[in-house]
């Protein structure tokens, strides 16, 4: 299962981005130079990789996190047998040695794609 960015977080960056690059342009027509542009660029960037990448992936033996540039990730993997569980709005993962939070944020989650997930999930702490 894939579960993306929220959409509202990349077409924040991707507005803001096109908004202060636009400006930028603005003012270099008038005759002054501003590195903000790169800013307003990177800004742009960003927005466009959140709206296009997924956030994590959930496969049958584990959570993974994609990194938003490049081919890194962070795999959290879920022993055999066990199943991640719902704490408030974090995902947890049980384990020999305890609990293992997986670093991923309901408002960073698209909302449909979160709700899908964690409505399979068990709530609360295991006893």
């Amino acid at each position: 299962m894939k579960i993306r960015y929220n959409p509202l977080v990349g077409w924040t960056f991707l507005v803001l981005g096109t908004v202060m690059v636009l400006l930028q342009l603005w003012l270099l027509l008038l005759g002054s130079f501003s590195p903000t542009i790169v800013v307003g660029l990177i800004f742009a960037g960003v927005g466009a990789v959140y709206l296009r990448r997924p956030y994590f992936l959930v496969e049958p033996q584990a959570i993974v996190l994609t990194a938003p540039i490049g081919p890194a990730e962070r795999r959290f993997h879920i022993p055999t047998g066990g199943s991640p569980r719902l704490e408030g709005n974090r995902i947890v993962i049980d384990e020999a040695g305890g609990a293992r939070k997986v670093p991923v944020r309901k408002g960073m989650a698209h909302p449909a794609d979160w709700a899908a997930y964690t409505a399979t999930l068990p709530r609360g702490p295991q006893a």
